[in-house]
């Protein structure tokens, strides 16, 4: 099942993660993200706001299986670094608002969307998590930067080291979350959010996006740290990954 994509309902994008199973982001996937975005995105100039959703009610995006990473070699992890820390660029400086609205469970790349949007709606049931401390690596994107972006670095530095499951509860707390819904007031509350956007500038929303683009392009750029060499340096040479990797049971990032 694909990862669709629709354009026209009143200039809000749609973005529709529906992969079946644990809607699990592998190279193809993140690579049909890139595309819609360079595709038709930043094409269609009249667009107010772009949606990201799941069709899958129990997860809306988990990070690729330990068996599908497990082989690989140096210029393999860096070439899945730039695939993946593309998409993550593409969401986080679209040029107009994103919102995601997450039901279910929410991990690896799955969490990369999420923390790439600028507005996070969720279910109040849905949980997140960073597992890649459960398995010996670290996550290969900038997802470290990127939380200690939105909610500072002690709350990042808990996720990420921890790979505890967090409530959606935990997570509003931690002013990561814009919004929450109980699951019968979900889809309206979607709605009425979008519809706020319906009612706006075109022209204004993307200038006031781009000056939160430079922050964030600001950031990235005073806080540089070498996430290819550890990455791959803990895909090559970590004891823990490589125990993870030959005993992986089917687990998931």
């Amino acid at each position: 099942m694909p990862i669709n994509f629709d354009c026209k309902s009143s200039r809000i994008a749609l973005i529709d993660i529906d992969l079946g199973g644990k809607n699990t982001m592998n190279l193809p996937e993140i690579s049909e993200i890139i595309r819609i975005f360079e595709d038709s995105i930043e094409k269609e100039l009249d667009l107010k706001a772009i949606l990201i959703k799941s069709s899958n009610p129990d997860f809306f995006a988990t990070g690729p299986e330990i068996k599908d990473i497990a082989g690989l070699d140096k210029d393999g992890a860096r070439h899945y670094i730039r695939v993946l820390n593309t998409m993550v660029k593409h969401i986080a400086e679209s040029p107009v608002p994103v919102i995601c609205a997450v039901k279910g469970s929410v991990s690896g790349t799955g969490l990369d969307i999420v923390s790439s949007c600028d507005f996070r709606l969720a279910e109040k049931k849905s949980v997140f998590a960073d597992f890649s401390s459960k398995f010996g690596i670290l996550s290969p994107s900038y997802l470290s930067l990127r939380l200690s972006f939105l909610i500072g670095v002690q709350r990042a530095c808990e996720m990420i080291l921890s790979s505890k499951i967090y409530s959606a509860g935990d997570l509003y707390r931690f002013n990561y979350l814009t919004d929450l819904f109980n699951i019968e007031e979900f889809d309206k509350g979607i709605g009425d959010f979008l519809n706020g956007f319906k009612e706006l500038s075109a022209d204004s929303l993307r200038l006031k996006k781009r000056i939160f683009v430079d922050l964030w392009k600001n950031y990235l750029k005073n806080n540089l740290f070498p996430i290819e060499e550890i990455f791959s340096e803990l895909l090559k040479d970590g004891k823990d990954w490589k125990e993870s990797a030959s005993n992986f049971r089917g687990g998931t990032l």
